[in-house]
């Protein structure tokens, strides 16, 4: 699908022509008029890119067949039915925060589609691209002082963990 477009439902926008690049994933909105103000309001969304650099990837997951919204100051028809019922699919991103932007957090993609081959195809090709990157380690040995972080260091610890776990990443604590 290299430099090919593919129409995928993402959650929260709609419509959206997608590219996979050489560096990453690219999607402009088919509908930009139907755009939401209220992405901001979504935890796992906190900043709107229309590309995702493969080296902010940290995972991408098949999900089971379910509702993908539209966005959320409308009442938008997929292919008919309100909230439609599609094949999904999860991009798992690093970004920077919108509050304190030298923090990193976690942000979610789900984009949707009606055919399962396709999403399956997509997840491969996203996973190939991401296991292909340089620099990516495969295993980690991680320090945690317990007092660090004003004492919350294993606590921390317990949030940042399944990061790992689903990026395939050993680690050592």
């Amino acid at each position: 699908m290299q430099g090919d477009g593919e129409v995928l439902f993402l959650g929260g926008v709609g419509e959206v022509a997608v590219t996979l690049g050489h560096d990453g994933l690219s999607f402009l909105p088919l509908h930009p008029e139907l755009g939401s103000s209220c992405l901001s309001s979504i935890g796992l969304l906190p900043k709107l890119e229309n590309k995702i650099k493969f080296s902010d990837v940290y995972a991408v997951e098949l999900l089971d067949e379910g509702p993908v919204c539209g966005p959320w100051n409308t009442r938008i028809v997929v292919q008919g039915k309100k909230n439609s019922e599609m094949h999904r699919f999860a991009v798992h991103v690093i970004t920077r925060s919108r509050k304190h932007p030298s923090q990193l957090v976690p942000c979610e993609y789900l984009f949707g589609h009606k055919d399962p081959e396709t999403c399956k195809s997509l997840v491969e090709h996203l996973s190939a691209c991401i296991n292909n990157e340089q620099d990516r380690p495969k295993n980690l040995m991680v320090f945690v002082h317990p007092l660090c972080g004003k004492g919350r260091g294993c606590k921390n610890w317990e949030m940042v963990a399944p990061l790992f776990d689903r990026a395939n990443v050993n680690t050592k604590r």
